[in-house]
């Protein structure tokens, strides 16, 4: 089974290329041209024909395409309904796909999902209750039970959402403690304008004082905002990831001793042990893709 991945975002698609044994042979990036919805499309094009290049294959060798896409997607229908970060408004991606893939299925999900998915694979769970939070240049979460997606009415798992502070408006953790959050908070507290979250982290590292009052105070949102994952979720698993995470351990310890901080009460002893770094880091969505398309094809042929 020969199967194209995608993971599509406001600045770059990753894609990739399998046969089907689970790994990804071929893997291409580009950039997103996320000024026009028919450009955006061309993108995705784009990746995908260096994919194929790259692995010698021809459009009607491909079996199966995965993809990632941010934002609300019509997952039954293939459509793009919404994306903030993409020009994308109900664009027909799947049958747009279609014409230039004739042989081939289409599955389509929310990005989100697809890296959670890709996780919970990676942590060979089963019966367990899971849940992925990725913090980047948002922070955004799924459940899984059993292997199944809880999406609610749509919006199960949006940890961003949760409201940290109420003063004078609404602070949500997304606005407090996501990437950008952290860079405008850094700037004020340094003074320096073209301060980046991946500065700022290294002068955490370095113990730099003042990067370590904006860190964290951003950890200890995170953690608030877990904290109540598992309060009422009670998951076996989550794994955090995304940008802010993936290439900061430190942070992630911080998070899970502000977590310990929060977890007093006896029976939630060993809260943060639960909590895990990304397996895959940057590359959950597509390996979660990737497993999507695998899990769909062995239940066609039960």
């Amino acid at each position: 089974m020969n199967v194209l991945v995608a993971d599509i975002g406001g600045t770059k698609i990753a894609a990739g290329f399998s046969d089907g044994s689970g790994r990804i042979n071929c893997r291409v990036e580009v950039k997103s041209a996320s000024h026009d919805a028919e450009a955006m499309f061309e993108s995705l094009h784009t990746a995908f024909f260096d994919v194929l290049n790259q692995g010698k294959i021809t459009y009607e060798e491909i079996d199966v395409i995965s993809l990632g896409v941010p934002g609300v997607v019509d997952a039954a229908n293939g459509v793009a309904v919404f994306q903030n970060n993409l020009p994308w408004r109900n664009f027909p991606l799947a049958n747009r796909l279609r014409s230039a893939f004739p042989n081939a299925s289409i599955i389509m999900d929310n990005d989100v999902y697809m890296a959670a998915f890709g996780e919970w694979k990676a942590q060979m769970l089963e019966k367990e209750t899971f849940a992925y939070v990725t913090i980047s240049t948002g922070i955004s979460g799924c459940i899984l039970h059993e292997g199944k997606f809880i999406r609610g009415r749509g919006l199960a798992g949006e940890v961003g959402f949760s409201v940290m502070e109420d003063k004078d408006e609404v602070q949500t953790l997304e606005s407090l403690a996501s990437g950008p959050a952290m860079e405008a908070k850094a700037r004020r507290v340094f003074g320096d304008p073209t301060m980046t979250t991946k500065k700022l982290m290294e002068l955490y590292e370095e113990l730099d004082p003042k990067a370590a009052i904006v860190v964290q105070q951003a950890a200890k949102y995170i953690a608030r905002g877990l904290h109540q994952l598992f309060t009422v979720l009670d998951p076996h698993v989550i794994v955090v990831g995304g940008g802010v995470i993936n290439n900061q351990p430190q942070f992630l310890k911080l998070i899970q001793k502000e977590l310990e901080h929060l977890s007093d009460n006896p029976i939630q002893k060993g809260m943060s042990t639960r909590l895990k770094p990304s397996h895959y880091k940057g590359d959950a969505g597509l390996q979660g893709a990737l497993h999507c398309a695998l899990e769909k094809n062995r239940e066609y042929q039960k």
